[in-house]
């Protein structure tokens, strides 16, 4: 994927509040403060902190624009659970379905959600047993914790159900439930998920 021209990196800086300059498409002094700014928010391995511009740097910033006007979730709830120890917190693109659907999940309910597994880099993900490939690892899964919700199994499965009905999801689960899209659900066994409920886009 090809990064974002430099009128683009300013304009999305610009309105997440790092870069006070012209969108003129230059790499001044301004845009090269605003890239480490950007940095120093997110990143915390000092490798990472080295005020350029490449593909880490390019993840992060559709990341932080994609989650800008999302009223409940944070960027750095996503943050893959190796904390920087194997990449930067942020090794692939949040897909946007993901975050709609789960800020519309969250106004449905009225409850607080905690994303117990967000983004996982590969190293991470086969670190903690997830399947290779793993959807976390492409930004298109989520597992949650919904106060109030999934303290019971009937909780979860509700969940699952809800997420059903949402734009562009493929499939949901937790232990002993599973549904895919417009499918009839099964049962699914997992030694692993607890109380958490496991959400996929397409």
């Amino acid at each position: 994927m090809a990064l974002l021209d430099v009128k683009t990196r300013q304009k999305y800086l610009k309105e997440l509040g790092f870069y006070t300059g012209s969108i003129d498409g230059s790499v001044g002094p301004l845009t090269k403060k605003a890239y480490k700014d950007l940095q120093n928010k997110y990143f915390t391995r000092k490798q990472d902190l080295d005020g350029l511009y490449g593909p880490n740097t390019d993840v992060l910033l559709r990341n932080a624009y994609s989650l800008k006007d999302i009223k409940n979730f944070k960027l750095n709830e996503f943050r893959c659970g190796c904390k920087a120890k194997y990449c930067t917190g942020y090794p692939a693109i949040i897909d946007k379905n993901l975050i709609d659907n789960l800020q519309k999940m969250r106004d449905t309910y009225n409850k607080s959600i905690t994303i117990t597994s967000g983004l996982r880099c590969g190293t991470h993900n086969a670190k903690i047993g997830g399947v290779a490939g793993s959807s976390h690892t492409k930004g298109k899964a989520v597992d949650i914790y919904m106060n109030g919700k999934s303290n019971t199994h009937g909780g979860r499965v509700e969940l699952v159900n809800y997420w059903d009905t949402l734009p562009n999801a493929r499939y949901a689960y937790c232990n002993n439930y599973m549904k895919y899209v417009n499918q009839n659900p099964f049962v699914y066994k997992s030694s692993t998920m607890g109380n958490a409920t496991h959400l996929n886009v397409k």
